[in-house]
């Protein structure tokens, strides 16, 4: 029997999006995860991400890839590659951008926490961290009606050839060295006998799963599963796998 392999996304697909894993699905997982390779492959760095599925879940892949696979997990041992730091006219340009935003609830001007720099990425947001969920859907809301994120992503994308944008989460964008991106870890996953199923919930245009789903979707033993109602649908299909 072909051995399997199985990559997850976090936020949208082991939870939904900002949101804590649900107490049942995280038990069913622990259990089902038992005898599986699986892999993990975040936006986030590993503390948030241990805040948001588990200790268990969280620190018991093969390898756990964190900040788009620059954050790199392996026997409890972290490897760091493709540190980013943006320039001044960089760094200019993204806070002019957060200046500029018509959203009425954004937060205080706090360079640190509108730029949060990671290991290998920066992630941008124009609302406050850890905000409540009505907070969250407000901005979400907001921004499928004036597409602010994605006219930061074609801005950036466009005048700083070396920087890689993505949509992340509900609210935020992610920044990364061209090329740093989720596509790059699957040279530490393939191999040619595995099946691998991944599982990832941003795979549309500027999504930040899209680079990896692009180079899975036409090659033989490899599927991808695009999640876009969070955490049940994800069940569902592993329940019928």
């Amino acid at each position: 029997m072909t051995k399997r392999k199985f990559i997850f996304d976090v936020d949208g697909v082991l939870c939904d999006r900002g949101q804590l894993i649900d107490n049942k699905f995280e038990q069913w997982m622990h259990e089902w995860l038992g005898d599986k390779d699986y892999y993990l492959i975040t936006g986030s760095p590993r503390d948030k991400v241990i805040k948001q599925i588990g200790m268990s879940i969280a620190t018991n892949p093969k390898i756990g890839f964190h900040c788009c696979g620059n954050s790199i997990w392996l026997d409890g041992k972290e490897t760091q590659i493709n540190q980013i730091h943006l320039t001044d006219q960089e760094k200019e340009h993204a806070l002019n951008f957060f200046k500029a935003s018509t959203y009425e609830n954004k937060q205080l001007f706090i360079e640190d926490e509108i730029l949060q720099h990671r290991n290998g990425s920066i992630s941008y947001s124009t609302i406050k961290r850890g905000v409540s969920v009505d907070e969250r859907q407000a901005y979400v809301k907001f921004d499928k009606e004036y597409n602010e994120r994605k006219n930061l992503i074609i801005q950036f994308n466009n005048l700083f050839p070396r920087l890689e944008l993505f949509l992340g989460g509900d609210t935020s964008v992610d920044i990364v060295l061209r090329g740093a991106h989720k596509g790059q870890v699957l040279d530490y996953i393939d191999d040619s006998e595995s099946e691998i199923h991944f599982f990832g919930d941003r795979i549309g245009k500027y999504g930040i799963d899209r680079p990896l789903a692009e180079l899975l979707v036409w090659r033989d033993r490899f599927h991808v599963h695009e999640i876009t109602y969070g955490y049940n649908q994800t069940w569902g299909i592993l329940k019928n796998l």
